[in-house]
Parts: structure tokens; sequence; C-alpha cells
């Protein structure tokens, strides 16, 4: 590693807290000129620590050097203009926009009437494209390029506004192995170009590939930072997971037992299940009134699963048996039909009607129950939105207020109770508690719990490893499209099974 000098940033002593519990716990953290690397499980404070340093949330205690001057960041916009840039994990462009657009929004080149000089910006585009010699066309429609090519369009973006610091948050998730070897090549070349780079990733292969250091989060407390050529795989899982108590585990195994529920006839039979890039010879079954967890981290195929069950990716090979029978689901509503729900995990996105009523978006899985030749019997209407709501117990109890008006806990309580019916056999649940916050995630799990005990079959698609271990029946581990481990929560810790998500 090459010798490092002057100190670019410097965070001391930051600590944060959300609801009484410590996010980051005095935390210290320096950056050079180098790919510094953050790791640790969910949960640990990796996310905190850089929207702390993006100016997106403020420190309850700590201090922030930039260039060996404290400095106090209010918005992200203020750190952009102290060259600090961030990829953040989810995309945040605009897919019926151009390149162009997305790339200099709010930063056009303008005529001297005030008007945009289209021919101008895009030559301004180009430029900035070319710094990481990528050969996309300014004009493209940014929803036609492939997902890493849109990473990279929001890679040149940050890299647009000339940061001396960047952050890069999972930006390999759903890049392919070639897709993700390009990018390592852009990341060190922007390196040898004087840009300090810090570089969050649950995968530990690209880390040690990777990293001239690597700082190990653990539960909002830093426990080291070690430079890369220090470091060996299992050395570096045993810093990220620690080592779970007995305690803990006598807890989880009272909690799982007092939960478990006959579960040995299989209703779905998933065999041999691949898709290119995502999954790769994926078998297991889920069984009547089982709560099954499927869990990795991000990008390891879990998702897909669901999302092939639901008809939605239908680009796969393999076989999948409902409740004997071949199942060759070739949409939504047929998946419907067949007595599948499904729970996406982007809520505002795919999940809710944000301009509907709360009553409306309940009944959208039972449309069919509450029409009477062609008009809403509002008789029915209202009570299977009364049944409903007394079964989720939803606060506000007001079916007519808008849907957006809720908390994320009860906008994701009314996705997963419109499923609830005498024709749900099984309900596929991803990030089921995403956004959600914390006094809101057990008020989810009783929910699901209590869909279970109706005798439908529950899967649960989640990275929140410590969450799912303590709710499921049964767990399995994904790691790069494979099935690594299947996991009893009776009788193991989760650190075990994000030790098996991670190497």
């Amino acid at each position: 590693m090459e010798a490092m000098t002057q100190k670019i940033v410097e965070l001391r002593g930051i600590s944060k807290k959300f609801g009484g519990i410590f996010a980051l716990d005095r935390v210290n953290f320096d950056l050079y000129n180098e790919i510094h690397s953050i790791v640790g499980h969910n949960g640990a404070g990796k996310s905190t620590l850089v929207r702390i340093l993006m100016g997106a949330i403020r420190p309850d205690e700590g201090e922030i050097f930039l260039n060996g001057k404290a400095v106090t960041f209010d918005s992200p916009r203020e750190a952009q203009q102290n060259r600090i840039a961030m990829v953040w994990q989810e995309l945040s462009n605009f897919p019926n926009l151009s390149v162009t657009e997305n790339l200099l929004m709010q930063r056009f080149v303008h005529k001297s009437n005030g008007i945009i000089d289209w021919k101008a910006s895009q030559d301004l585009c180009t430029q900035y494209l070319l710094r990481l010699n990528l050969d996309i066309s300014p004009k493209s429609l940014m929803g036609k390029l492939s997902l890493a090519q849109q990473q990279l369009v929001e890679f040149a973006k940050a890299l647009s506004y000339d940061p001396a610091v960047l952050i890069l948050d999972e930006p390999t998730s759903a890049l392919s192995l070639k897709e993700q070897e390009i990018l390592y090549e852009k990341i060190a070349t922007i390196k040898a170009q004087g840009v300090a780079v810090v570089f969050i990733s649950h995968k530990l292969d690209e880390i040690m590939h990777l990293s001239d250091r690597v700082t190990v989060l653990r539960d909002g407390q830093k426990i080291f930072t070690k430079n890369g050529s220090e470091l060996d795989k299992d050395g570096l899982v045993e810093a990220i997971v620690g080592k779970p108590s007995e305690k803990k585990k006598a807890q989880r195994v009272v909690s799982v037992k007092q939960k478990s529920t006959d579960s040995s006839e299989p209703v779905i039979q998933i065999r041999n299940l691949s898709m290119e890039r995502h999954l790769e010879d994926v078998t297991f079954d889920l069984k009547r009134g089982e709560l099954l967890g499927i869990t990795g981290v991000s990008g390891s195929g879990i998702t897909d699963v669901g999302r092939i069950l639901f008809g939605i990716e239908l680009e796969y090979t393999g076989e999948v048996l409902l409740e004997g029978r071949l199942y060759d689901c070739t949409s939504p509503q047929q998946a419907v039909n067949h007595g599948l729900g499904y729970v996406p995990k982007d809520r505002k996105e795919e999940g809710i009607i944000p301009g509907m009523s709360v009553g409306d978006n309940l009944i959208l899985s039972t449309l069919r129950q509450i029409y009477d030749h062609g008009f809403v019997n509002n008789k029915t209407r209202k009570t299977v939105i009364d049944r409903t709501m007394d079964i989720i117990d939803l606060k506000p109890r007001d079916p007519e207020i808008t849907i957006s008006s809720l908390s994320g806990g009860n906008q994701q309580k009314v996705v997963m109770a419109r499923w609830i019916s005498e024709g749900t056999r099984v309900l596929i649940l991803d990030e089921p508690t995403r956004g959600v916050d914390v006094g809101a995630i057990e008020k989810i799990y009783a929910l699901i719990r209590e869909m279970t005990c109706m005798g439908v079959s529950v899967l649960v698609i989640s990275s929140e490893f410590e969450e799912i271990h303590h709710a499921a029946d049964r767990l399995l581990v994904f790691n790069k499209g494979k099935i690594v481990g299947e996991i009893d929560p009776a009788a193991s810790a989760w650190e075990e099974a994000f030790a098996l998500a991670i190497k």
C-alpha cells in the first residue's frame, strides 16, 4: 500500500442514538488517499456513519474534520459543496429522462437567453462519462440502459462534482461478476486520480481485493481498523459477527420453540431453480403453516426467488410444484388465482397506491368479492375492511384516510393484510420490515405468525439476519445465488447465518 501522508477526513468520537439505543458509540474513523472499506452486519452502524459524514443526519456527539479543519454539514448539498459525494445503494435516477438530464440535473449549460443549450450540455455530459471511459450516449434514456450502466452513470454523476471523497454504498450488489470487475477498475482509476474512496460492502472477497484499509463496526462500536494486507477472511468474519453468548442462544431457543407449528406437509417444492447471474440450482420445500426465512446479503439472489414464484421474473430454469402439481406461473394475476400473495420490498413503488384510501388499498386483492354486476357492493366492502382492520389492529382506525398519511409500519400492515383471505395459501414477504420503526417490527411479525396459525405458508425474504433468525421456524442462507446452509434457529445463533452469507 502506498504511504499515506495527509489525512483528508477524520471523525472523532462520533455518537448517535435512535430511540435511546446507540447506533454509533464514540466511533473514530479517518481517511487518506486510499480505498477504505467499512464492514459490519446490518445495524452495525455503517450507514449511520456515512450519513453523518454526508450531512444527512447530525451526530449527538463528536467532531468532523476535513483537511484538518472542523466542519459541520447540515445537508448532503453542503457536504457536496465541500467535495464529498456519495453513490447510494439504491439508484436515484429518472428512467424516463436522458443520461444528460439525469447527470446534469439543475446544472445544464444555458444560452445567453436562458434557454438550455442541449448540444453543449450533452458535450459536457460526455466529458464526465469519458472520465470513466464509458461508451454511453448522452441522449440515451436512462431506463434503456443495463443496471450496470445505470450504476456507472450514477458513479460519473458523483464524480462530476469533483469530489475529494467518494462514498460507495454496496455498489456491486446488483452487478454480475464481469460488471463488478469493470467497476473495480473504475474505482482504482479514480483513486489514482487523487479521490479518496469509502467503500461499504458485505462481500468479503471484494473487500479483501480492493481495500487499502478496513474498519469493522459491530453494534455501533468500532472493533478495529487494519491494513487490508493484514487480514484474512476467517479473522474478518469473526470480527464482524463476534461470539454470541450462550444466554442469548437460550433466549432464542425458548422464543422459537413457543412459535413452532406442525409443518410436515410441503405446499411449495422448488427444484434446481436457476436464473442467469442470480440463482444457481436452488432446491427447497415450503411446508404448510411454516414461516420459512430466506436470508442473504444484497445481491445474493433472495429477492429473485419471490419474484419468480409470483410470476414477475420469467427467465429461469428448474421446476416449481404447488401442492404436488407443476406450477408454471407467467403473471402475478395467475399467481393470485393459485392462492399466492406477494408483498414487495419497495412498498412505495410497488406495494401501496399512495393517493387511495386505506380501505381501498386493503381490498385490492379481494375486488371480486365486493363487485356485484359491475358495481361496488358497499356493504360487502365495509364487511371485508372491518374484518381485516380488526385482525391488524390498525391505528388510526379510519379506512377513508389516505394510506400515505400512515406511518411506515402501518402502511406495511395494510399491504400485508390485503392478503388475509380464505384464498391465500402462500404469502411471500420481501423485506417486510424495511423502513419500519423498531416498535412496529414486533407487531408485523405477530401478524405474520397469526397468518401461519391460519394455515398460510409464509416465505419471508430478509437481509435482517438477527430479526429473521428470531422469527423463522427454519432459515435458508443464500450466498452468490446458492443455498449455502440451512439453519435451525432453535439450535444456533444468528451470527452463524451471517457468517455463511458473507464468506
